[in-house]
């Protein structure tokens, strides 16, 4: 078993959808013996569309590392997860609460947001996901999965650095995209949550690919046997990284799949150890694809 892990925006897709190009791409490599796994910052709502694009037929690490979940037919099955006390959600959400971000807290499969906030109201309802718009200071009751603060993004690095400098034994912190602060449960991250499904499943591939484009991703890219991420990536992803590709905006993931699929990557990953170290990518050019993309 060879499994391919990866993340969804800025690195899947750049768009609502994953392009058809994409899809196919994915299927070619099912049938060459690769699995395929979904970790992203979304909700299983949000996510799910993604996953069955890909074909992904293993738990998705969503809630940016705070559960692994799997559909088992109509019902979600948590393999693992992990929460913020609500002692120390409160003292997050007081640290943030007087900035002009917007503040999310995530429960299981609802998001609570301030009554003001229309955006996340009308994105999550648009997902069928329930909204309880009664954050009116505060407090919460109840032990969230992760906080997101959104908006600036430089007030939001900034409340981030004053969150870990005050609470840096109680969570995580990290940067999720342009503006998501993300705070989560202490040792909680996209990576260990990998690390802690593939204890549990006993998995033992062959070799493992991840996929990322963010802070958020670092964690997990240091579990892969190749560490992928992107051009428009930031430095510190990669630094993490052994293989930059195109944006997503430019299809970057379909040149992965491309790469994967060719003879050249089995010697590839016969002498990677030895050839190629983190920090020193290779940049591999994009090339047209087959068919035009839809926007």
């Amino acid at each position: 078993m060879k499994l391919l892990i990866t993340d969804i925006d800025g690195t899947l897709t750049d768009g609502n959808r994953v392009p058809e190009e994409v899809v196919e791409a994915c299927g070619r490599l099912r049938a060459r013996g690769w699995r395929l796994m979904i970790a992203t910052g979304r909700i299983w709502a949000s996510a799910r569309p993604f996953a069955e694009a890909i074909g992904s037929d293993l738990p998705a690490i969503v809630y940016d590392g705070a559960r692994v979940l799997q559909e088992g037919g109509s019902a979600l099955f948590p393999c693992r997860e992990w929460k913020i006390p609500n002692r120390t959600a409160d003292r997050v959400l007081s640290l943030g609460w007087d900035s002009s971000l917007l503040i999310q807290a995530y429960g299981d499969e609802e998001v609570t947001c301030r009554p003001s906030d229309e955006v996340t109201q009308r994105f999550f309802r648009g997902l069928r996901v329930p909204v309880k718009p009664d954050l009116k200071d505060p407090r919460l009751d109840f032990d969230p999965y992760r906080i997101i603060f959104y908006g600036d993004p430089k007030e939001a690095r900034t409340l981030g650095e004053r969150i870990r400098e005050i609470l840096a034994s109680k969570v995580e912190v990290t940067l999720a995209g342009e503006g998501f602060l993300d705070i989560l449960p202490a040792g909680v991250s996209k990576g260990s949550a990998f690390r802690a499904y593939r204890t549990a499943a006993g998995l033992r591939p062959e070799a493992v690919v991840a996929a990322g484009d963010h802070l958020n991703d670092i964690d997990l890219l240091l579990e892969a046997d190749l560490a992928v991420t992107f051009e428009d990536a930031p430095l510190e992803v990669r630094a993490a990284s052994h293989l930059v590709l195109p944006p997503a905006s430019c299809m970057g993931f379909l040149e992965l799949c491309r790469f994967l699929e060719m003879d050249e990557s089995t010697r590839f990953f016969s002498n990677f150890g030895r050839k190629q170290k983190r920090g020193c990518p290779i940049f591999l050019p994009g090339q047209p694809p087959e068919t035009k993309r839809e926007v």
